[in-house]
């Protein structure tokens, strides 16, 4: 069953609009909740008057600071350097907003409606501060501290050295330099976010949060002491979620406000964001940027690395607020030699949203910054792009290969894979040769094509650990839960493929559920292309485990040894008689739980190949052609791979040509709308050519490795790549994203004054 495209399993209710979304959850006498955020994105609160807003009919109860517990403050769920909780955020602002769309007061309200209403009777007094929306204001000599007790609006230098990159740069034939800008940008995700908070009854009982996700087991430790209570008395239930991409699901104001509500008026409240609350208060992410200097032999091969990153977080480290930055400072090698590498990472508090982790976290930005120099320094040198790269890729005897950087306290070891294997592949999937020449046929018509590439290695299968439960049922079914949420790419499907391997079944029998912190007890979560690969292993493991309970009891039951006891396709035998898993069901509990603790990270090869066509007159892009690979260990469903490979190509075209959340210098959100903040339609994205390599990975007993955060990250690289070769006779450089028309003919405008300026 393993390496079968079996047809997607749960997919017919999400395809029939049957699909049970938050906002599609109702509760008995159920209130629903508005939040006034802060217009301001630097002011101290002078005052804050609710009364009017308390005597609108129908509203039932507003939370402000006073209202809410001190400690309410949102953690980071991952290590941070010491002074990091200075930044935090409160659930709710206190004295001080920090940004446009903090929350300062939540409303409760009969209906949305009256919620709305009221959040405009209430009167609030702000005295502005000096806002600080960039990097360069934060740094600035005189700049005021954002948050007291600190000396430095930037919260960490985090450094990285391997080898000597002073050495290797002095001894290089050619040493490159560029600054390389990558926009702040978010999930817009197809659902906002949303929470029911059901309180316990009178009687006693838990606190059931539903529409949590993604790590819903690690957010149940943060809140239960929050709301005082016992981490059995706390249930969080993932229902279904319309898109997650690292943004949903991570601890936020509301996910604490909200129950708060709940237990102050006793009564269930809901809460659904609208899109301009998704734009100005859920996480934003990417914008960073890269000075980064290469120096290369004149053969193409790299002698060294430096690099000085500066990554604009916002306005407080807000649960992995730092992740994405130290994440691209250690994957900034790639999947080349690059023995000597120096790197030093700022992370700047700003007055704007809050960043965290999207999809591929850091790796877009990095990969931008590499892959753009290893193209300029194949011009300089006279090499063909793909040449520079094959020169230089790590190979397959030279595993695993250490690549002596370190994140969060975990070095980054390539265990396995074939680099340049999958590079052939890729230009033989894309026919390099014959796109060089269909590139030369048409520009002697006049149109400018260009071909960009773009190698990149993606982490996946994070731990520490993911479980599994398999319980067997007397109708021959299989009821299957895991601490690892599903947010749309088949993890369903893929564990019920592992399941039906290890248990000689179908799929079709295994119903894998949302998770649940009441179906199991402990578990981690969906991030960091780890769901199948986690809780796939820990899954096979639980299937053993019930194996081997089910022969022991077959045993009894058939009054013979264990050892004669044998299993095939769902039943027990010995000496000519059998008894099925529904039987043994039937007669007592038949369930079997596993952890799969991770040892080491997974890490997967990947490529991406594209071809652009420029106007040059007006600087328009279009892709033409898109050939995007990876290596997966082992293809548990090819068809589930090749739609995450296309899908999060289709991603990364929006980032890589139109996504950009911009802001004034007053700290306002300029993109507040879907108007404003573009994202691709189906005419911007090609047919996506997908395939992938199966080398097994060493790290976990199924050797898989994940997937879904390896088609997008390669794109901005592979399109600014394709639109600087397109127009190589002018030398023109691009060194920012979103490489949209005006970026386009700004840089064809710089290239052409060059000359003549030289002159």
């Amino acid at each position: 069953m393993i390496g079968a495209s079996l047809a997607r399993l749960g997919a017919e209710p999400l395809l029939t609009g049957h699909g049970r979304f938050v906002a599609d959850v109702r509760a008995e006498g159920m209130l629903e909740a508005a939040v006034l955020r802060s217009r301001h994105a630097h002011a101290r609160i002078v005052r804050l008057d609710t009364r009017r807003a308390r005597a609108l009919p129908g509203v039932q109860a507003i939370l402000t600071a006073d209202d809410v517990p001190a400690g309410a403050i949102i953690p980071n769920r991952v290590p941070v350097p010491e002074g990091t909780p200075r930044y935090l955020q409160p659930a709710i602002a206190r004295g001080v907003v920090r940004y446009v769309g903090e929350p300062v007061a939540l409303v409760v309200a009969d209906t949305r409606y009256i919620a709305e209403d009221a959040l405009e009777l209430i009167e609030v007094e702000y005295a502005p501060l000096p806002v600080l929306a960039s990097v360069e204001a934060a740094l600035a000599p005189g700049a005021p501290r954002l948050f007291p007790g600190t000396d430095s609006n930037n919260v960490a230098v985090i450094g990285m050295r391997v080898g000597d990159a002073d050495t290797a740069l002095a001894g290089a034939t050619i040493v490159l330099r560029e600054r390389f800008t990558h926009p702040r940008q978010t999930a817009a995700a197809l659902e906002t976010r949303g929470l029911l908070a059901v309180p316990p009854p009178a009687s006693g009982g838990e606190l059931h949060l539903i529409g949590s996700t993604k790590c819903i087991h690690i957010n149940r430790g943060i809140l239960a002491p929050i709301f005082g209570l016992p981490p059995g008395a706390l249930r969080l239930t993932e229902v279904d979620v319309g898109g997650g991409f690292g943004v949903r699901g991570e601890l936020y104001p509301e996910d604490i406000l909200v129950p708060l509500a709940a237990l102050a008026s006793g009564r269930p409240v809901r809460w659904i964001e609208d899109r301009r609350e998704n734009l100005m208060s859920a996480n934003h992410a990417r914008e960073t940027v890269y000075e980064l200097e290469m120096g290369f032999d004149g053969d193409g091969t790299i002698r060294g690395v430096r690099a000085v990153i500066r990554a604009d977080i916002g306005a407080y480290v807000r649960t992995a607020a730092l992740v994405p930055a130290e994440f691209g400072a250690a994957l900034l090698p790639g999947p080349y030699r690059m023995p000597d590498y120096a790197c030093d990472l700022w992370s700047v508090v700003t007055n704007k949203t809050p960043v965290g982790t999207l999809r591929s976290p850091g790796r877009p930005e990095c990969n931008f910054a590499r892959e753009r120099l290893l193209d300029t320094a194949a011009a300089r040198l006279g090499l063909d792009p793909a040449m520079i790269r094959r020169r230089n890729l790590v190979r397959a005897d030279e595993m695993p290969w250490d690549c002596g950087t370190v994140s969060f306290g975990v070095r980054t070891v390539y265990d396995s894979g074939d680099f340049p294997a999958l590079f052939e592949r890729l230009l033989e999937r894309l026919d390099y040769a014959g796109a060089r020449a269909e590139q030369r046929a048409v520009r002697a018509r006049g149109v400018r094509q260009g071909i960009g590439l773009a190698m990149y290695v993606e982490k996946t299968g994070l731990g520490p650990f993911e479980t599994a439960r398999v319980e067997a049922r007397p109708d021959g079914r299989f009821r299957v839960d895991t601490g690892a949420s599903s947010m749309g790419p088949g993890l369903e499907t893929a564990l019920a493929q592992i399941l039906a391997s290890a248990l000689g079944l179908p799929a079709d029998r295994f119903e894998v559920r949302h998770p649940d912190t009441a179906a199991i007890e402990s578990g981690v979560g969906t991030y960091g292309s780890r769901g199948t690969v986690t809780a796939g292993n820990a899954a096979q493991m639980a299937a053993d485990k019930l194996v081997e309970d089910a022969r022991g009891r077959a045993a009894t039951l058939l009054g013979v040894p264990a050892g004669e006891v044998t299993y095939a396709a769902g039943a027990c035998a010995a000496r000519g008689r059998r008894v099925s898993l529904a039987e043994l069901a039937a007669a007592g509990p038949l369930a079997a739980g596993a952890s799969f603790s991770v040892p080491k990270l997974t890490y997967a090869g990947c490529g991406v190949a594209v071809v652009v066509e420029v106007d040059e007159a007006t600087g328009a892009v279009r892709v033409r052609r898109v050939v995007v690979g990876a290596d997966v260990g082992r293809a548990v469903n090819p068809a589930l791979i090749e739609a995450q490979l296309a899908g999060g190509a289709a991603f990364g075209i929006g980032n890589a040509l139109l996504e950009s959340l911009e802001y004034d210098a007053e700290g306002q959100l300029l993109t507040g709308t879907l108007l404003d903040y573009a994202l691709p339609l189906f005419t911007d994205v090609p047919l996506i050519e997908a395939f992938y390599q199966e080398i097994p990975a060493h790290t976990n007993p199924l050797g898989l490795r994940g997937v879904g955060e390896c088609g997008n990250p390669g794109l901005g690289a592979a399109i600014a790549n394709a639109v600087c070769d397109a127009l190589r006779d002018l030398d023109v450089r691009v060194t920012a994203l979103p490489v949209t028309p005006a970026r386009v003919r700004a840089a064809i405008e710089a290239a052409t004054r060059a000359p003549a300026a030289r002159g």
